[in-house]
């Protein structure tokens, strides 16, 4: 059963985000010291430094998409739930001490949290709260951008737009810039029926249900009176094709603020959101001209979807708290697909991610961009990095438009003809401008600005001529801009290498954009000639090679989890043609129409195939059409060299491919079998990653329902093993959806050094029957460290179902923990082994409880803080020596009905906090493996003692050294690789009565491989 129908929610309420505790992921941890937390908890996330002042804080409680469906979101029930939470934020801030006043935004839709500013110190008191999941540093992210159509082959015969699915009534939700409200690519010519949901104006209330501010569903025609002259935002009515537009940039407004050039409505004044939007869901045959120049008719990839806009871009980017809010309105909207052409560099959760793990939950198609890092490998950043969302890469498609160069002997003496012919040279690059008569032509870099950065003046008179400018630095455009204003009247661009891309900009002169290579032999020829001379012929409609990487588009692996194969699909991204405003803050003005690159231009394209994916199935869930996109995708892909083929870390799956007729055995449309995944599959991802988006009592009852903690099991279209020791076997469950009876054959493509095996009934699978099969992974002599890439493809009755796989081999797995009753005297413990050669386990240990019998206080204010010290917390002091291998505090329940409620912090040596536990009552543990030496402070926090204030209690530590003690390992003799041992761990039998802790460390000849906790009672 899926859980992601649009009509229906998953009842999440008391169970995914209900019980309190403390928050998750341990932030850059140095290398043996990894605080633990919650019981069985996970570290704790360091509240950065903000460098604006702003934060963002998520909740443990549920938003309102944990009790209501995507449709009842704007019912009477909700907007009263909606209060309450409102009220739970401005409780937190004003325990706090921060001002309701400074809250920017309240989320309660796909997540429930708050921003503000406030000081680090607030910030950090808030992180520590019991119904707090984490707090984030609230900064700027960015950005990541004719002829699509017919070579995605949606043109084709009985192909998707002939068969009518050009995404009717599906909402896209397009979160960027804004956008351009009366371009022809989002008017209504009387086609379109009334609109599918209604954008309304939404009232934002404080905490007594009063009416602090108005989120108006068609905000144009804002105050013009700090607009630079020229600028004016006319007054725009939302029809039935553009049917909402909502600016949603209150941090941005209060932390940055609007220049003259941004305008403070939804109207963008960028060009990216309407490009973006254009190109997802912009109308068909629309004329596309730049410069004057007929560029031919652009289509976005679902002409007749809807389109409302959210402006959560300023100029200078995006912060994530209006990100987020945009997110939560525009799931409380009703819209069916969101494009979010933005992300940051880093892999960390935020809370973009959270609010899209909700939408997704609620049946909200999303497709973000891969990240513009490339082509370094690990450069995927968030939100693309998290499985929930489809992540895309840029790759090239077969349009581009071509311009040149020509230099040489170009002016014959006046009215001969010249003897010789005159020696030419023309260098072809990328344009979309016009060109030039025959100009001298001059070096940048001998006019003193070799990068024609804007803010530095070029020596010398550049008047009437064109200039060769190096890249790197500032915008491409921008550098055209410093020629514009020095008078030049052309520009020469050349790459720092002959591998990235040559992209057509709107220049501010005429331009050529070339390679390396090319520009070397222009940059000799000004440097040898006595009179160096050119002409730019302007850009023109040409061909080139598809479905080859972008240099620019970021790869894997994927460092927020190896096991997760990302991006997930590549789709076009260069050089696409689309919407422009025509008052763009980078650029000549007056243009409608652009041609620009990046993954900002491919995740588009998959949101506009999402909305034709949601006409033709509007039952399926987002973790379905993503599966489609992959299993349908083509592999006929090359790296940024057009020559070495791409491999998953580069495209993922493949290159998305909607040709072809919509019901043949195969198509996008009909792809015969999907994975499916739901939100308790994706909670067990968190919990098992450390993420801290869900609690530790949600986690062991995501454990309990029988979901995988383990990465590799998730149910993704592909399969990721980032650390195999020797053999591993992970599982995937297809769902048949082809409407007929399947029987599959697994065709393998194992990756080099490495054994597949397929185990699982494929035959005869009923129409929308599902089937569970394993998959065996072995290590035969790949290198240690070292992705090796392959596949598995599913085939029968027409349907060819394509998963890659991504593996990397490891020398040793061995399990974290092992317990065992003290009587036993014995125990063992599993090891895999991806090597040969000697190998030794190491006890320390065992090691009893050291019971600390102290006192605590109710602090008045419920928030810790070290300095509560007497007054609310008590501290303990333990010394850590180098070579200890455990620290572990634990802190029994007090009170058999868990009246009472203590909390346990734990500080380092260094004085940040490294770990924490903040269960209800009082049954509280942090564990540290590999502590670093020092004083470690431990805080016992007095949150709920209430009458019996003061109360006595009980603090336990373990401190176990890395010398030998009591637990003995038995050497199982050496390692071979691609097999698995056991290691027998004894111990006195006869031991006292009580809790006691070892550890196990697994050495090879490299070093420690993995450590194992031995606990005993």
């Amino acid at each position: 059963m899926s859980l992601f129908s649009k009509g229906r929610a998953v009842a999440l309420a008391g169970v995914l985000l209900a019980a309190a505790s403390l928050p998750g992921q341990f932030a850059d941890a140095a290398p043996g010291n990894q605080g633990q937390g919650q019981g069985r908890g996970k570290p704790v996330r360091e509240v950065p430094v903000s460098t604006t002042g702003s934060y963002i804080v998520v909740l443990n409680a549920d938003p309102l998409l944990g009790s209501f469906t995507q449709d009842e979101l704007q019912s009477n029930a909700a907007a009263n739930a909606s209060v309450e939470l409102v009220q739970d934020h401005d409780a937190l801030l004003d325990a706090a001490g921060v001002s309701v006043a400074n809250k920017t935004h309240s989320y309660v839709n796909s997540v429930n949290g708050f921003s503000a500013t406030m000081s680090h110190e607030s910030a950090v008191k808030i992180s520590l709260q019991k119904n707090v999941a984490f707090v984030v540093a609230d900064e700027l992210m960015q950005p990541t951008t004719d002829e699509s159509g017919d070579f995605l082959g949606l043109t084709d015969e009985a192909g998707a737009w002939d068969s009518g699915l050009l995404g009717e009534d599906i909402v896209i939700g397009v979160i960027d810039s804004g956008i351009w409200p009366e371009h022809a690519s989002f008017a209504d010519d009387g086609s379109y029926g009334p609109a599918p949901v209604t954008i309304a104006d939404v009232d934002v209330v404080d905490e007594d249900g009063e009416v602090v501010r108005v989120i108006p569903g068609c905000d144009f025609g804002g105050p013009s009176e700090h607009l630079a002259p020229g600028l004016v935002d006319a007054p725009f009515e939302c029809n039935d094709k553009l049917i909402g537009a909502r600016q949603m940039l209150s941090t941005y407004a209060s932390l940055t603020g609007l220049t003259d050039v941004e305008y403070d409505s939804a109207r963008d004044e960028n060009g990216h959101g309407t490009h973006t939007a254009s190109t997802a869901g912009g109308n068909a045959g629309v004329d596309a001209e730049i410069f004057g120049v007929d560029r031919g008719t652009v289509s976005g990839i679902a002409p007749l979807a809807r389109i409302v806009a959210y402006k959560a871009l300023g100029e200078l980017g995006g912060y994530g708290s209006d990100l987020t809010g945009a997110i939560d309105q525009a799931v409380e909207d009703g819209v069916d697909v969101i494009n979010y052409s933005i992300g940051s560099s880093s892999f960390a959760i935020g809370s973009d991610d959270v609010a899209f793990l909700f939408a997704a939950n609620a049946g909200v198609f999303v497709a973000t961009s891969n990240g513009n890092a490339g082509p370094g490998a690990a450069t995927t950043g968030s939100p693309a990095s998290v499985p929930w969302i489809t992540s895309v890469g840029a790759s090239t498609h077969t349009r581009t438009f071509t311009g040149s160069v020509t230099f040489g002997d170009l002016v014959p003496p006046k009215g001969k003809k010249p003897t010789p012919p005159p020696v030419t040279t023309t260098v072809e690059g990328a344009s979309v401008t016009g060109g030039t008569g025959v100009l001298q032509i001059v070096d940048a870099a001998d006019h003193g600005n070799e990068l024609c950065l804007s803010d530095q003046k070029f020596k010398g008179n550049l008047s009437g001529k064109i200039v060769l400018c190096k890249r790197g630095v500032n915008a491409r455009v921008d550098k055209s801009f410093a020629v514009y204003l020095a008078g030049g009247a052309g520009m020469v661009l050349y790459n720092l290498d002959d591998v990235s891309d040559l992209i057509t900009d709107n220049h501010w002169v005429p331009s050529v954009h070339v390679t390396l290579t090319d520009g070397l032999v222009v940059k000799s020829y000004i440097d040898t000639a006595q009179k160096p001379v050119a002409y730019i012929t302007g850009g023109e409609h040409d061909t080139a090679t598809g479905a080859v990487m972008a240099a620019f588009s970021s790869r894997g692996e994927n460092l927020l989890s190896a096991d997760i194969i990302k991006p997930d699909v590549t789709a076009p991204g260069v050089n696409i043609l689309a919407g422009q405003t025509p008052t763009p803050t980078s650029g000549p003005p007056g243009q409608l129409f652009q041609s620009i690159s990046g993954t900002s231009m491919s995740s588009p394209h998959v949101a506009g195939l999402f909305a034709l994916i949601k006409q033709a199935h509007p039952d399926w869930s987002p973790a379905m059409a993503k599966s489609a996109l992959m299993t349908t995708s083509y592999q006929d892909v090359m790296k940024e060299d057009a020559a070495t083929p791409a491999d998953p870390f580069d495209m993922g799956a493949g290159h998305v491919d909607p040709s072809g007729a919509t019901t043949a055995p195969n198509s996008l449309f009909n792809p015969g079998i999907v994975y499916d995944n739901d939100i308790f599959g994706h909670a067990a991802f968190t919990c098992g990653a450390d993420l801290g988006v869900f609690t530790a009592g949600t986690c062991d009852f995501v454990a309990g329902l029988g979901y995988s903690f383990d990465a590799t099991d998730l149910n993704l279209a592909s399969i990721g093993i980032g650390a195999l020791a020797g053999t591993q076997t992970t599982f995937r469950t297809i769902t048949n959806v082809s409407g007929g009876e399947l029987s599959l054959t697994p065709v393998i493509d194992a990756p080099a050094g490495f054994s597949v095996s397929v185990d699982g009934d494929l035959a005869a699978i009923a129409a929308g029957e599902s089937r569970t099969f394993d998959i065996t992974i072995a290590r035969t002599d790949a290198a240690v460290g070292v992705w090796g890439f392959g596949s598995i493809t599913l085939e029968g009755s027409g349907y060819e179902a394509y998963s890659p796989i991504a593996v990397r081999a490891t020398n040793l797995a061995a399990v974290g923990e092992v317990t065992a009753a003290l009587e036993d005297g014995t125990a063992s413990i599993p090891v895999a082994f991806g090597y040969t050669g000697e190998y030794t386990p190491v006890a320390s240990g065992l090691v009893a409880a050291t019971d600390t019998v102290q006192t605590v206080g109710q602090d008045p204010d419920q928030t810790f803080a070290p300095s509560d010290e007497g007054n609310g917390a008590t501290r303990l002091d333990v010394a850590v020596t180098a070579g200890d291998t455990l620290l572990r505090v634990h802190l029994p329940q007090v009170d058999p009905d868990d009246n009472i409620d203590l909390d346990l912090y734990v500080y380092g040596p260094d004085g940040t906090l490294v770990g924490a536990s903040g269960n209800g009552g009082t049954n509280e543990t942090v564990e540290l493996l590999l502590p670093v030496a020092g004083t470690y402070e431990l805080y016992t926090h007095g949150w709920g003692v209430g009458d019996a204030s003061p109360v006595e209690y009980t603090i336990q530590t373990w401190l176990v050294p890395g010398t030998p003690g009591n637990l003995e390992a038995i050497d199982p003799g050496d390692a071979t690789v691609g097999t698995s041992g056991e290691v027998i761990i004894n111990w006195p039998a006869d031991l006292p009565a009580g809790e006691y802790y070892g550890v196990i460390s697994h050495v090879s000849p490299d070093g420690l491989e993995a450590t194992t906790l031995v606990a005993l009672s």
